[in-house]
């Protein structure tokens, strides 16, 4: 998401409407926020950088 690599577990399901389903729960660990007032997703990297070393 916005060149920042996120790991966690995920489910494949075939047929959904979406691409990708993203949980309260992996928000919450990666501090992902949805700006609706410009449409983006926020993630913050200083959390992913510390998370992926």
């Amino acid at each position: 998401m916005n060149d920042v690599l996120l790991s966690d577990e995920f489910l494949v399901v075939p047929g959904l409407s979406e691409e990708a389903i993203i949980g309260a729960a992996t928000m919450q660990k990666w501090r992902i926020k949805l700006n609706f007032e410009h449409d983006t997703v926020e993630v913050d990297p200083k959390v992913a950088k510390m998370q992926l070393k």
